[in-house]
């Protein structure tokens, strides 16, 4: 129960954090954005981790930073590696395209998950899982029909799927290091490989380490994403310690409908017939998935 409770704060943390993103995106490269973002959830991490090594001695002690093989630090850090371009192609599907279609169509990466689970753990792909990829793929093609019949995709469409399928991949490969590194410990060096990224596409994208200086008001956006990020990514790693993987995605799906109604409030955005479709085919798609 309190796994599942903790799910669902953390979702709330991350569905604020998707709406401060929307906000500030227009207004910065977004791998400069992420940069400042990280800077305050390291922090704020590092303070749950000092704070907690009073309270629980296993799975935040820092002991388990040395003890880990080298082994376990490569396959740590290369998930998380691989798990920033979901956050990279996810802020800039939200700079370009609609926050309602958007976060819901990110909820895919529960098909990425099962595909990932499937080779990784030989894991049976049943009749749901068929259904499910049918559902998605004909409202996908439903929805992009328009574009499909010149071979193409639309961007916001395109962003959505690479976020899906770095997210997704990764995300089953989490409880491998949490087992290893524990929670906390985890989370920190998952926002250090972010920070990393983000530097790394500095220099790649812009031949340079200058970082976009921010107005005081997008610094205080950036702040405040910072702790929304820290405390989801701490409490959705909790959740995947004491829950199954698959009460995690639905509880993720749930949530859905809740951001579909936040970006419709905030940002006054409408949806046409063939967005309520896709929307909708996700929803149940990922449901049937998980049955």
């Amino acid at each position: 129960m309190t796994g599942v409770l903790i799910k669902i704060v953390s979702s709330l943390f991350y569905l604020v954090s998707g709406i401060l993103w929307k906000k500030i995106l227009p207004r910065g490269l977004n791998y400069h954005l992420i940069f400042y973002r990280t800077i305050f959830s390291i922090l704020f991490s590092l303070v749950v981790i000092s704070f907690f090594s009073f309270l629980i001695e296993d799975g935040v002690s820092l002991n388990r930073f040395f003890k880990a093989s080298l082994e376990d630090w490569l396959f740590a850090t290369a998930i998380c590696f691989f798990s920033f371009y979901g956050l990279y192609y996810f802020t800039n599907a939200l700079k370009h395209g609609r926050y309602t279609v958007v976060a819901p169509f990110v909820s895919m990466a529960a098909l990425f998950s099962f595909v990932t689970a499937y080779f990784l753990y030989d894991e049976a792909v049943g009749l749901n899982a068929i259904l499910s990829f049918l559902l998605l793929f004909g409202a996908l093609v439903y929805h992009q029909f328009t574009y499909l019949k010149t071979f193409r995709l639309s961007k916001e469409i395109y962003l959505c799927l690479l976020s899906s399928f770095f997210w997704g991949t990764s995300f089953v490969l989490y409880p491998i290091s949490i087992e290893t590194f524990g929670v906390y410990n985890f989370s920190l060096i998952m926002e250090v490989c972010v920070l990393i990224s983000c530097i790394y596409l500095v220099m790649l994208k812009e031949r340079t380490l200058k970082i976009q200086l921010l107005k005081k008001a997008d610094l205080r956006i950036c702040f405040w994403i910072g702790f929304c990020v820290a405390c989801g990514n701490i409490g959705a790693n909790y959740s995947l310690e004491k829950i199954p993987v698959y009460l995690n995605i639905i509880i993720a799906v749930l949530f859905e409908a809740v951001m579909i109604l936040a970006g419709l409030y905030w940002f006054k955005e409408s949806l046409m017939k063939r967005d309520w479709v896709l929307v909708f085919c996700i929803v149940v798609g990922t449901l049937v998935l998980l049955l």
